[in-house]
């Protein structure tokens, strides 16, 4: 079906690519053309003003596809924005990476009840504010269509294709509320934080006052002042407010909910009172209300489907791993997260190439079904701002969920979970989700994935499929591409995704099994005050004590063997990762990578310490105290002094060999004698230590 003549104007106007004032923009300009395609029934359904329900993917529009596979846009505007969710300020004062497609997405192929689940950081909140922007009409009615180029969305994608913009820019009422951070010491305090909540977003509309009938014109005054009694008016505050909507515009609304299970994961002791109460709020938004279009819920977990979410009309979850359907696109799947092309662009447009590299070791690793990579945005942009590779997402946000579950955890789970972090040591600079089934040594979780989960079920003794649900949707657990069969998510495989996220790991580890840190501390602190005589005699007694509570023979069949000792160290000097020091592990110094290097970050903190480890094949106290120095050996041959802060004035030294539950280990001190850089000949031993030995 040829387009009518009326219809022809409205997609002339040529493409306007012209930057914005004080911005750089990374784009690429074509001779694509950006119209609809000819035959689009459902277009011109919409144009002439009827109906339309949601288009399929077979509704496609070839511009779109191309769009999606040209190089990224980057709005830079020098300053990074970290922390900021609302879109009228990222894209105008931050580096925005541009996912404004995904507004088409949603709106074109979206269904009218839409769950989408990604781990926190991920950027949702970003993309729910761009939404509201772009749709959200103004009051009063606009009688015109307003010029999208002209808009902060002039330089994005989605300017691109005038004929969507005349259908949706600034064309529809718009409901948007968060549900984070919710008072959550009991269930009284967090509804007085919900009914200020909705109190709020009712402060916005106003307007709607002066058209509402007598008896909603006291609903309204109600809640806008805070002063509801029950749950009941709660319960409807949304789905009356998109009926208020639609007595003013003659539209039904667009509903955005983000961090929609946010109450139910921090409901302790009153789960059942904030599941009933948001079961009755979400349902009454998407079970058989005319008065609103779509509603979008933005969350982690999918929360039970067969209760929670059963008064939804036939929601569609979105997950990370969702399917490709005929077209090869999986919908969703590369607006949330940046992907390795956007990183590229990313680096290219901060001149920092050279970071690609160490960026995929320590923030990539999650994958779409369509196995495109997919980084943690919060840790890239983190990284590129303060120009330092570190754990910025796993230190965003509180585990004390996942804690508790790992603690109920039995022993066989445990012992599960153990040897994928040996597993992710062991990779140390390649990719781990590459390697499961290319290294007999890199082992993955094959579990089912349960298609909901309710927080409550956790409390008791959590089961394998039911901890690594959690785990993965909170992306702590990333899916190996190709072990996902159809649309079902059972026998999937499933590793730790990156290095930073292994650090969380590690630190679980002391958590879960319950170490004393009082004796740990002792120990640990002891190289601090330079105390080696201390540590060499003391660590071998505390690591036997400690691995007695593992069962390490299976991991003595292969090479994960070796990297228990790494993980084991390194879990507990986890604790002093911080504001005083920074826990470095494998990273480039000198021309090697030592084990672990402990750097003060703080100028009263004058006391470095380098320890590398060694494996040893016999208890013999002479084959261990050579590995030793051979580890000593080392630490000196491959310049692991150098490039220390020049407040660092004294190094510990310690080389540690292991050999099943046995350790031995050899220590030095050392002192500075130059300012500025240092070689190895700038540094005095000035005394050295070994376990056995007596003073």
């Amino acid at each position: 079906m040829e387009l009518e003549e009326p219809f022809s104007t409205y997609f002339q106007d040529e493409l306007d690519n012209k930057n914005k004032s004080g911005s750089s923009i990374i784009t690429i300009i074509t001779d694509t053309d950006y119209y609809p395609p000819k035959k689009r029934p459902k277009i011109i359904k919409a144009l002439e003003g009827e109906d339309v329900s949601s288009m399929t993917w077979s509704d496609k529009s070839e511009a779109f596809q191309s769009v999606l596979d040209e190089p990224p846009i980057i709005i830079n505007n020098g300053d990074y924005s970290l922390g900021e969710s609302e879109f009228k300020k990222f894209v105008t004062s931050g580096t925005f990476v541009d996912k404004s497609l995904f507004i088409m997405e949603f709106m074109i192929f979206g269904k009218r009840s839409n769950l989408i689940i990604r781990p926190r950081r991920f950027g949702k909140s970003t993309n729910l504010s761009m939404l509201e922007t772009f749709l959200s009409t103004d009051y009063p009615p606009l009688n015109y269509v307003p010029d999208v180029k002209t808009s902060l969305f002039g330089n994005l994608k989605v300017a691109r294709f005038e004929w969507f913009a005349k259908l949706y820019y600034k064309q529809w009422p718009v409901i948007h509320i968060s549900f984070k951070d919710l008072g959550s010491e009991s269930w009284e305090l967090m509804l007085d934080a919900i009914k200020e909540r909705i109190s709020n977003l009712y402060e916005k509309y106003q307007y709607l006052i002066d058209i509402l009938p007598k008896s909603d014109k006291e609903k309204f005054v109600s809640i806008l002042n805070n002063k509801t009694t029950g749950v009941a008016l709660l319960n409807n505050a949304l789905s009356n407010l998109a009926r208020y909507l639609n007595k003013c515009f003659g539209k039904s609304s667009i509903i955005l909910i983000d961090e929609y299970d946010w109450p139910m994961e921090n409901a302790r002791g009153f789960y059942d009172n904030v599941h009933d109460f948001f079961k009755t709020m979400y349902s009454s938004v998407a079970k058989e209300n005319t008065y609103v279009d779509k509603v979008l819920f933005v969350g982690t977990l999918p929360l039970g489907q067969t209760s929670f979410l059963s008064g939804f009309n036939n929601v569609v979850v979105y997950p990370m791993h969702e399917k490709p359907s005929c077209s090869g696109r999986a919908i969703f799947s590369d607006t949330f997260g940046f992907t390795e092309n956007e990183i590229k662009y990313l680096l290219e447009e901060k001149k920092q190439n050279e970071k690609l590299d160490e960026l995929r070791l320590y923030y990539n690793g999650y994958r779409t079904s369509t196995e495109v990579h997919i980084y943690n945005p919060h840790s890239v942009i983190s990284c590129l701002d303060k120009d330092e590779i570190d754990n910025y997402w796993i230190n965003s946000g509180s585990t004390n969920t996942l804690v508790e579950m790992l603690k109920k955890c039995g022993s066989g789970v445990k012992d599960r979970l153990e040897n994928i972090i040996h597993s992710h040591s062991f990779c140390k600079d390649k990719d781990v989700v590459e390697s499961v089934g290319q290294d007999e040594s890199v082992v993955s979780l094959d579990v089912e994935l349960m298609p909901y989960l309710r927080y409550n079920d956790l409390d008791t003794k959590p089961e394998i499929n039911s901890l690594c649900t959690l785990l993965y949707y909170s992306g702590y657990l990333t899916m190996v591409p190709g072990s996902l069969v159809g649309h079902t998510v059972k026998n999937v495989k499933l590793v730790i995704p990156n290095r930073e996220v292994a650090c969380q790991w590690i630190l679980w580890i002391f958590e879960v099994i319950g170490m004393e840190y009082a004796k740990t501390n002792e120990i640990y602190e002891s190289l601090f005050k330079k105390d080696i005589a201390t540590f060499c005699n003391k660590f071998p007694s505390l690591y036997m004590e400690v691995v007695s509570c593992f069962d390490i023979a299976d991991l003595k069949r292969g090479k994960l063997y070796e990297t228990w000792y790494h993980i084991f160290v390194l879990g507990a000097l986890a604790m002093y990762h911080g504001v005083e020091y920074r826990v470095e592990s494998n990273r480039e110094a000198g021309v090697g990578r030592p084990d672990v290097r402990i750097i003060p970050i703080i100028q009263n903190k004058t006391v470095s310490i380098t320890y590398e480890f060694k494996r040893s094949d016999d208890v013999d106290f002479r084959i261990m105290k050579q590995d030793t120095t051979d580890a000593l050996d080392q630490i000196f041959d491959k310049g692991y002094r150098m490039s220390l802060p020049d407040h660092v004035k004294e190094i510990v030294e310690v080389g540690i060999a292991f050999c099943d539950k046995v350790a031995f280990v050899s220590a030095r001190c050392l002192k500075r004698n130059k300012e500025g850089i240092t070689t190895n000949e700038d540094w005095t031993v000035v005394s050295e230590w070994e376990t056995g030995k007596v003073k």
